[in-house]
């Protein structure tokens, strides 16, 4: 039985990764039209009002409460840093980046979870700063504000490998739903105080309202509350190697939806980073 809870687990967090590998095209297209923290702040209070409807206080305890603002946290550090470093890069480009995030979830897990860093790790770190360097080394074209763009994304990467590891510290002890709603309640606040006065604009066109929906019930409110109850029956280092495919994900919708042409040394670093992210797994198995 728990071989089948473990396969349906895996499933459930490539679905996730998918509509997450969406998000990079939905977030690049209302940069151009939205302050970061204003769609952060959006974001998250839709996901926030949605499952505050479903879970409506059961099972709330102290514990929950600080261990979801805890969570709270690290996500908007992820997001805040992954959304501001869009700004600079390519959707398929900031995709990439953020999948070093698995690289860095064993220091994490080493340090919250006693969790042994694998023996393959120091050659994944050494093939993924490879293929970083590719990615960065752009022929001079973007310049500074590139890699001020790259600088950003890695240290969201950094926050996003945090919470993955604290969700399965966490996940286990807590109620679900409360879990997550306190957690995207946390988020929500953090991007309203520090975005103020941008998250008080209320955005006007419906194709705007569209992509907010799309960000806040499909990526977010569901798309986390599968990820807690699917991480009850993986680890987070397992799910580092299902989040692979989020950055291939990306490169396909930014491909087909936002016309991005990578030049073949932007798909060797893509490769070099995805190998690394898999040896770094491998290393783990």
């Amino acid at each position: 039985m728990l071989r089948k809870e473990a396969l349906f687990a895996d499933f459930a967090l490539l679905g996730v990764n998918a509509v997450w590998g969406a998000t990079f095209v939905t977030m690049k297209n209302l940069l151009n039209e939205v302050h970061p923290l204003s769609i952060l702040f959006w974001r998250f209070l839709i996901a926030f009002l949605v499952l505050w409807n479903l879970s409506r206080f059961r099972g709330w305890e102290k514990k929950t409460l600080k261990e979801g603002v805890i969570l709270g946290c690290a996500l908007f550090g992820g997001y805040l840093f992954q959304t501001l470093g869009l700004a600079y890069v390519t959707p398929a480009r900031s995709a990439f980046l953020t999948g070093l995030s698995t690289i860095i979830i064993p220091f994490f897990a080493l340090l919250i979870l006693r969790t042994k860093i694998g023996r393959l790790l120091p050659l994944s770190i050494a093939t993924a700063l490879g293929g970083l360097a590719l990615l960065s080394l752009n022929g001079g074209k973007g310049g500074s504000a590139v890699l001020w763009g790259d600088m950003l994304t890695v240290f969201g990467a950094t926050a996003y490998a945090l919470q993955i590891v604290l969700v399965e510290k966490f996940a286990h002890q807590n109620a679900t739903l409360s879990l997550v709603t306190v957690e995207m309640g946390t988020v929500t606040a953090l991007s309203l105080f520090f975005g103020l006065p941008f998250t008080l604009k209320i955005p006007q066109e419906p194709r705007i309202w569209g992509s907010l929906f799309f960000l806040g019930f499909f990526a977010t409110a569901l798309s986390f509350t599968v990820q807690k109850i699917a991480q009850r029956y993986t680890s987070s280092v397992h799910v580092g190697i299902i989040f692979i495919s989020e950055p291939v994900f990306a490169a396909l919708f930014s491909y087909f939806l936002w016309q991005e042409r990578l030049t073949p040394q932007n798909i060797l670093g893509c490769g070099l980073v995805l190998l690394g992210i898999l040896i770094a797994q491998l290393g783990h198995s």
